[in-house]
């Protein structure tokens, strides 16, 4: 096909017209455009290297895809447009921009069919009509991309790949308008659609590229006290009434790791997190806008929530639970966790009525600020495990690794490191069998 034929069709575009603002697409393009003009200043070798540049920068995944191809899907799938947010929305009807995503899937379809080497072959023909390379040099490799690194495959990621590699296969991109739309309203588009996990930062939603992979079945101990957790979790993600949750302990007993491993175990029905620094909850009314009328179900975490007596935020945090007029959306809970059961420093001056500089009414401003543990519905509290609940959760953590040490070795070295490191929490539990599997191994390199 002609190579300028391409570029109108794609020039062309309605709803997908974010595309042609990619960088990859831009030298794509510019690269048919050096084709489609023999006479032209452009030198095809030249538009060539800058497209296989970009590309190698990528990453493809994509089985039946070449570097080019793949990228053009992940453009699709992460593309923010009308339909695409319609789609994601859970109260607008998308139906309405069928024909044009009909007719610009046909046009990237075509695209997709001018993939790397029929680029390479029209690329190499036209070669003779230009100023020659040296003679080795005028064979010009094709377009590459390696696969992504092991550490960055999930399997929200596979599921991803897995829809790629069924628009490759499918001959007609006009009929896929339905699949696609169900694909945005399952896993969203833009940053929702690559990410499961996010973190509010200066003002804006940034997306995690590695959350932290632990699971529930990881979590050695309190399954008491994550079941209430757990339920509660799951009225949220069935629509259900559901309660913020105040997390409360001691450091290390798992509070956060409980948070992040829901993640990891409900993302395939819906949930996403997203992580909020206590100084960013003035920011609530932005961070609603972002999450309102999406399809997911989004948890706010804010990690070792407390303030200290001269912070005015906790107002903010009570106006985001219970109260404020930018009214929580339903899709949205909070899960904050805590070394305090009370969030904010008191002093016993602050109970004192004759204080220096005090309050006339001074205990108002202490119920204010005890009030503010009570906005959360549930208070789940994580004790410090007694030695038996330490030494079970050692035993557990080191039969996962198939540490190969006696159970009285292993309990006499468990007891002495918390006696001489951090305690006993889960937390030093894992770093003690972190030391221990390092020095077994290096044992074994140094027999």
């Amino acid at each position: 096909m002609n190579m300028q034929t391409i570029v109108n069709a794609l020039n062309s575009l309605t709803l997908y017209r974010n595309i042609l603002h990619d960088p990859v697409v831009r030298a794509y393009m510019d690269h048919l455009a050096a084709l489609a003009n023999p006479g032209g200043p452009a030198h095809p070798a030249h538009t060539y290297g800058k497209l296989y540049h970009l590309l190698a920068q990528t990453a493809n995944p994509t089985t039946g895809a070449d570097a080019w191809q793949n990228h053009l899907l992940d453009l699709i799938l992460d593309d923010v447009n009308p339909f695409s947010l319609a789609a994601y929305s859970s109260n607008i009807d998308y139906t309405v921009f069928m024909p044009a995503v009909e007719r610009d899937l046909a046009i990237l379809r075509l695209v997709f069919e001018n993939g790397a080497e029929a680029v390479l072959e029209a690329t190499t023909r036209e070669l003779p009509r230009h100023p020659p390379l040296p003679g080795h040099l005028a064979r010009l490799p094709l377009p590459a991309a390696p696969p992504p690194a092991g550490e960055q495959s999930a399997a929200w990621l596979e599921v991803r790949v897995r829809f790629k590699e069924e628009m490759a296969a499918a001959p007609r991109w006009d009929k896929l308008a339905g699949p696609l739309a169900a694909h945005y309203a399952e896993f969203g588009c833009g940053l929702f659609g690559r990410h499961i996990a996010f973190k509010w930062q200066n003002g804006s939603l940034c997306g995690v590229s590695r959350p932290d992979p632990v699971t529930l079945d990881e979590l050695i101990g309190y399954q008491d006290v994550r079941r209430e957790i757990i339920h509660n979790t799951l009225q949220f993600l069935h629509g259900l009434p559901a309660n913020n949750i105040l997390l409360y302990g001691d450091r290390g007993t798992g509070k956060s790791s409980t948070v992040k491993a829901l993640l990891n175990e409900y993302w395939p029905r819906g949930l996403r997190l997203l992580e909020v620094p206590k100084q960013q909850l003035v920011e609530f009314p932005h961070i609603i806008k972002e999450l309102r009328h999406r399809r997911h179900r989004f948890i706010l975490f804010v990690d070792d929530l407390s303030f200290e007596e001269n912070e005015t935020g906790y107002k903010d945090l009570k106006a985001l639970l219970e109260g404020g007029l930018e009214a929580r959306p339903t899709n949205v809970l909070i899960y904050a966790t805590s070394n305090r059961r009370h969030l904010i420093r008191e002093n016993f001056t602050d109970r004192e009525p004759g204080a220096t500089g005090g309050e006339v009414h001074g205990m108002d401003s202490v119920q204010e600020k005890l009030s503010l543990s009570d906005r959360f519905g549930i208070t789940i509290i994580f004790p410090t495990p007694d030695q038996e609940l330490f030494l079970n959760i050692v035993a557990g953590l080191a039969g996962r690794r198939n540490l190969s040490i006696s159970s009285e070795d292993l309990r006499r070295r468990a007891l002495q490191w918390s006696a001489w490191h951090n305690g006993r929490s889960p937390r030093s539990a894992r770093q003690f069998i972190d030391h221990l599997e390092g020095e077994l191994a290096l044992e074994k390199l140094n027999p």
